[in-house]
């Protein structure tokens, strides 16, 4: 971590009952280092230039009245991944609330203001006023965290938005000791992240009240790619986890909301599964496990969510030959709102939150265990390797396909091309490795697969909610409702060869890109090269 760097973790208190539950806590009661908890009141102001160009430029600057003294911080983030945040932070004394950047002329980031600010005056954005309860923990591996529960409001105008909160800043100690910290008390007291700082909060209340600036203040400079390490793309991955947790937990659990979610997880465990040679073998399946689970029961909403936009479908199409009762589908759509609301129950529990800090911990102590050894860009080297031996298998495997294959086999070729997909779309965010004709090929043919496995699966499904004394009928409808799908199940087979071809031939582009990186005679991207043109 970087000199006058901070790394933290923020988790969402939904009751301010639960702040003295948390610090009487008897284990974290065990790891303080001061008997009685330190309460502050606080007061801040946050400001930028009347076109946002700290924001743009990564930076929030505030001015925070501490007791009798005025503290100005500017501060930068470095790294955002998962629930963890780490930034760069300068501190100055300063004798009030007026906004300047001369009082940070002597450290790293004044030169960098002075170049961004130039001639333009800052000006108030919003404040905060909110009460601090600090306590520092020392953990079982020596680790040093400040834990902070903060509880107020952030105030633009009139309007005004609650702060209730906890934080743990990591002081001294491995980022693995403040992730399982984290983790233990999210599961412990049910709770979720809180991913957005008071500064993004603040802007977002801003931007409400004010919806005029909304345009300038988004426009952002883009981010510089660090290089494709795991834990980057890991953590960035479960950053998605926990922003589609926070915007979800409390809403209706939808069709759309459980495919997202379910999308999201199969990233994960794609990255997890591409890394698998960088981790201790026993760890990795520990965690892969536990997603598995979570995957296992997405699957069952998503296999009862084909079942019952099928039979609408049907009964649209065959209106006038097909009974308007669907009593038999009743169980169904039951045991599908079961399954979706203990989804949606476990994230508001906490345990979503508490897996991915754990894999986040475990991470952390990977890293420190294993980087010393690694040679210089060996993250960049094993992408470029094993991403080349995936695609080259994959498409070798392809080959081998008959028109008309099993389901089992098809079923099983399409989740290895979902898991290339997720890859591809995970590296498509550093430059060197875009390639978006790769992701649609790939897109084009997992969706043919799909459709195939779908209307194949129809009667399985069926067979599961296969109600005893049905009449006539109904089991006829039920019997045409098969051979209508059956019906596309050939159509859908005809139209795999396409696909397969489309793949093929994108794969083979894709081959050529990659093994001239791998020889550094500087393949452009797709974007340069052309889209029928290897990179020269």
């Amino acid at each position: 971590m970087p000199d006058g760097s901070e790394l933290e973790i923020k988790l969402a208190i939904p009751e301010h009952r639960l702040f003295d539950l948390i610090l009487n806590d008897p284990e974290n009661l065990a790891m303080m280092q001061e008997q009685t908890p330190v309460i502050r009141a606080f007061e801040a102001f946050y400001y930028d230039t009347s076109n946002f160009l700290l924001q743009k430029n990564g930076y929030a600057f505030r001015i925070r009245h501490e007791g009798q003294d005025w503290v100005a911080t500017v501060k930068s983030d470095l790294l955002t991944s998962g629930g963890l945040s780490e930034r760069e932070e300068w501190n100055e004394k300063v004798t009030g609330p007026a906004p300047a950047s001369q009082p940070f002329a002597g450290t790293n980031v004044g030169d960098r203001l002075a170049l961004i600010l130039g001639e333009k005056k800052l000006q108030l954005l919003f404040s905060t006023r909110f009460s601090r309860t600090t306590a520092q923990l020392l953990t079982a591996g020596g680790a040093t965290i400040e834990m902070a529960l903060d509880k107020g409001t952030i105030w633009s105008g009139l309007a005004g938005i609650p702060i209730s909160e906890l934080e743990l800043e990591l002081k001294e100690g491995s980022p693995g000791e403040l992730l399982s910290l984290a983790a233990r008390i999210a599961g412990r007291w049910h709770l979720l992240p809180e991913i957005k700082s008071k500064f993004a909060r603040g802007l977002e209340l801003l931007q409400t009240s004010n919806p005029d600036i909304k345009a300038v203040c988004n426009q952002i400079i883009p981010e510089r790619k660090p290089e494709p390490t795991p834990m980057v793309l890991l953590n960035a991955q479960m950053k998605e986890l926990f922003l589609l947790q926070s915007d979800i937990s409390n809403a209706t659990p939808t069709p759309e909301n459980i495919k997202t979610l379910r999308i999201q997880f199969r990233r994960l465990r794609s990255l997890l599964k591409f890394y698998q040679p960088c981790f201790v073998k026993e760890s990795f399946h520990l965690y892969s496990e536990r997603l598995q689970q979570w995957g296992i029961l997405l699957g069952q909403i998503r296999d009862l969510d084909v079942l019952i936009n099928s039979w609408e479908k049907f009964t649209i199409r065959f209106q006038s030959i097909v009974s308007t009762s669907t009593t038999w589908l009743d169980p169904v759509r039951e045991r599908r709102e079961f399954l979706a609301e203990d989804v949606f129950y476990r994230l508001r529990q906490g345990n979503l939150t508490q897996l991915l800090l754990e894999i986040q911990g475990w991470l952390y102590q990977m890293e420190e265990q294993q980087q010393s050894g690694r040679e210089d860009h060996w993250a960049d080297n094993y992408v470029q390797k094993s991403f080349f031996q995936t695609i080259k298998e994959l498409r070798e495997e392809v080959q081998e396909l008959r028109s008309l294959e099993p389901i089992k086999v098809l079923h099983r070729f399409r989740i290895r091309v979902k898991r290339l997909r997720y890859l591809q779309e995970s590296f498509n965010s550093y430059p060197r490795y875009h390639d978006e004709e790769f992701c649609a090929a790939l897109k084009k043919l997992q969706g043919q697969i799909g459709k195939i496995h779908d209307a194949a699966q129809i009667k399985c499904l069926l067979d599961q909610f296969d109600a005893g004394g049905e009449n006539d009928i109904l089991r006829l409808e039920k019997e045409l409702f098969i051979s209508w799908r059956t019906r596309d199940l050939l159509g859908y087979y005809d139209e795999l060869p396409k696909a397969v071809e489309t793949f093929r031939q994108s794969a083979k582009q894709r081959l050529r890109t990659l093994a001239e990186m791998r020889t550094n005679r500087g393949a452009k991207t797709r974007q340069d090269a052309g889209t029928h043109e290897p990179g020269k």
